[in-house]
């Protein structure tokens, strides 16, 4: 604290025998001095008390065990029956200390989030996180998860909290069993599931209800975030025919028979990975002869327009209007953005990669089928 000088008492004029106007004035002004000494002090002690915050001194608190108090903005007290302190919050959140944690975070959505609703990352901004409601539909990476509003936070600019990790209350649990895994839901922006989600949605296990219960509902929240691996399933339904013999041709894709981010692009030759990893690729090619004589033909894939070093598969065929398949892998590192192309080319012209119509007993049997998988991040 800075140092305040105390002022000394006054020394005050000596009263004469009989009244004196002059004396009068004199005894006045110098006490109209003095007290205005002392005003200057107080606004000054004022000043200092309001900037440096006095602190308490010591050792330890004790909290009454058995006070019997209401929870209220910036009051602490024990709670007896979580066995721990409370911290009053704002819009009426209670906090038990060491067994709940916060974001704090800020809603920009336009409308209303309600308590109980599982939000997502959607920016930032002036000390605060932005979040929207999460849909785990796996449009969102499942990092952009955050946890569960914990009080109902208005479109209005002002900052609220968000349950990371501990309970929520006062929700509707009606839905669910105690002990269920909650998972967020891929149906309902912002809801809460107890049927595990399956590819290509996310699958987030995010909180375990505690309470049943359609108003006093409540849940332990633990966000399990694993990160998303990619992958994506594609064939061709077309026949394809080498125009020249030992020339490198691409196989382009019509058909995507399941996807998460690994995308069909332009041309529809390459497959494009949406994020960095290490990616298996697994290739069918299922070739036909026009002949009976000996004819090679070679596949092989591409990274981003250059050829992979001994990726290359090699098989003959000789059966005339037979089919012979091949199959090949191959694993490589990928950047994002990164494209992979399936190359062929054959030594005779009389040989095509063909596919099978569908017939009454068995399904149809594409021309190539593709596989690209991220397996490690």
């Amino acid at each position: 604290m800075s140092q305040i000088i105390a002022p000394r008492a006054p020394s005050l004029p000596i009263a004469p025998m009989g009244y004196s106007s002059i004396f009068h004035d004199q005894l006045n002004n110098v006490l109209r001095l003095y007290f205005n000494r002392l005003d200057l002090i107080n606004q000054q002690l004022s000043q200092v008390l309001q900037a440096e915050q006095p602190a308490i001194t010591t050792d330890f608190i004790d909290f009454n065990t058995f006070a019997n108090y209401n929870d209220r903005l910036a009051r602490m007290g024990w709670n007896g029956a979580d066995a721990t302190i409370n911290i009053g919050m704002e819009y009426g959140v209670v906090q038990q200390v060491g067994q709940e944690y916060y974001a704090r975070v800020r809603n920009s959505t336009g409308s209303d989030i309600p308590n109980g609703t599982v939000v997502g990352f959607a920016g930032a901004a002036d000390d605060a996180l932005l979040v929207t409601p999460y849909l785990a539909d796996g449009t969102s990476p499942s990092l952009y998860i955050l946890g569960i509003m914990t009080h109902d936070l208005p479109d209005s600019g002002e900052k609220g909290y968000c349950t990371v990790w501990g309970f929520v209350r006062d929700i509707d649990t009606s839905g669910f069993s105690a002990g269920d895994i909650l998972y967020a839901d891929p149906a309902v922006s912002g809801g809460l599931t107890n049927v595990k989600p399956t590819a290509p949605n996310n699958v987030i296990p995010v909180a375990a209800c505690v309470v049943s219960d359609a108003t006093v509902g409540v849940i332990f929240v633990r966000p399990t975030i694993q990160q998303v691996q990619y992958y994506g399933r594609f064939s061709k339904t077309t026949t394809a025919t080498p125009a020249a013999t030992d020339t490198a041709y691409a196989l382009t894709f019509d058909n995507t028979q399941i996807s998460n981010g690994v995308v069909i692009g332009t041309p529809t030759s390459r497959l494009v990975v949406p994020e960095s990893g290490l990616y298996q690729i697994d290739a069918t090619v299922q070739l036909t002869s026009g002949s009976s004589s000996a004819k090679n033909v070679w596949v092989w894939f591409r990274k981003n327009g250059t050829d992979i070093a001994n990726s290359a598969r090699l098989v003959t065929s000789d059966v005339n209007n037979g089919y012979v398949p091949l199959s090949l892998n191959q694993v490589t590192s990928l950047a994002a953005n990164d494209y992979i192309e399936l190359m062929y080319a054959a030594d005779n012209t009389s040989v095509s990669i063909s596919q099978v119509a569908a017939t009454a007993f068995a399904p149809a049997a594409p021309s190539v089928v593709i596989s690209v998988t991220q397996v490690q991040q």
